[in-house]
This record gives C-alpha cells, structure tokens and sequence, in this order.
C-alpha cells in the first residue's frame, strides 16, 4: 500500500478512535492537556503564537489555549483557509467573540477585518494533528495546509503539538514534504525531537 493510502486508513481509524473514547475521560485528559500547555518550550518566551481552533469532533478543545494566550499578552495569530490559493493566511485576533467566525466547513477563523500577518512574525506554533510518533511527525487531515505552512516559518520557531493519549502511533509513514514538529504532549507521554531531520 502507498503512504498516501496509508495515511488514509491512520486518519479514519484514527477519528473513530477519538471519538469512541469515554466523554468524561476524553475531558479529564484535555483539563491535563490545557494544564500543561503554557509550560510548552519556547511558549513562555514567545511574543507571537500561532494557534488554530478547534474545528471538529475529534481536535482537542482549544479554546482554553487561546484564552490564555491573549490573557497573558501574546499576539495570537490564527489561521484561515485560502481556497484558491491552497493555503493558510494568519491574522492576529484580538478577542476570540469578536474576530472568530465560522469559514470553511464551519470552521472557527479570523474574519476578514482582522489584520493579516506573514508566518515571518510567528515565534512559536501550536500544530494540529490526527496522530503522531516520537519523531515528531504526524498525520494531519490529508490538506496538506500546515505541510505548506510550517516550512515558510523562520528557523527555529518551535512547533509542538497536544494531543490525547490514544492519537500516539509507534511509528507513521512519511512523505518527503513531512515536516517533524519539535515535540508532542499528551496526558501520559512527551516526545522531545533533538534536531529536525
């Protein structure tokens, strides 16, 4: 079977396993995951984060993430979907009520009198995922967008992930536009990557 088909059948099982799991255990774990997120590398010295909200039945709940974000100053910056052009555009969001409406498929983003910003100003990465392996790869929804995204960022911004304990994968397939993220945390596991590769 080719990578992309076996990334097909990791993203669907991968969507049921989430969704099977226990409502009630599925929250605690989030509350850990939401514990733990400010202590991430490099989010504490940041000025400009990049966080996505959260979309669809399976994405962890992150809007405890954003709310902290702009709590504690940053310059929260959130994508959204440029069809026509395949990719993600960032603006910075000053109030999740006010600037957050459903896009693409119901998606919560920045609305359109939000200001624009380049993935230059981005200092450190919050990135969506399926599934993940200890060497920082994942598996995303199968758009490619932060597959485009995350190698237009600077050198060194550091991109980490959250994620429930059930999404870990011992090891995913990986196509040469992959991109390892520097680490992912869960209730009950950390993988740290050393160095990109």
């Amino acid at each position: 079977m080719d990578i992309p088909a076996q990334k097909r059948q990791i993203r669907k099982a991968m969507v049921r396993r989430i969704l099977d799991l226990d409502p009630d255990h599925r929250r605690e774990q989030e509350s850990v995951l939401a514990g733990r997120f400010a202590d991430l590398p490099g989010f504490a010295a940041s000025h400009a984060v990049l966080l996505y909200a959260t979309a669809f039945p399976e994405e962890i709940a992150t809007g405890p993430m954003l709310r902290h974000a702009l709590e504690c100053g940053k310059q929260l910056i959130c994508p959204r979907v440029d069809r026509a052009e395949r990719r993600l555009r960032l603006f910075r969001v000053e109030s999740l009520e006010a600037d957050l409406r459903p896009g693409m498929l119901g998606i919560p983003e920045p609305h359109a009198g939000c200001a624009e910003v380049g993935p230059e100003q981005v200092d450190w990465v919050l990135v969506p995922g399926l599934a993940f392996d200890e060497r920082g790869y994942r598996v995303g929804r199968g758009a490619g967008h932060y597959d485009r995204l995350l190698p237009t960022l600077r050198a060194g911004v550091p991109r980490w992930a959250l994620a429930l304990d059930c999404q870990w994968v011992e090891v995913l397939p990986v196509e040469p536009h992959d991109v390892p993220l520097d680490g992912v945390v869960s209730p009950g596991k950390t993988a740290v990557v050393d160095a990109r590769e």
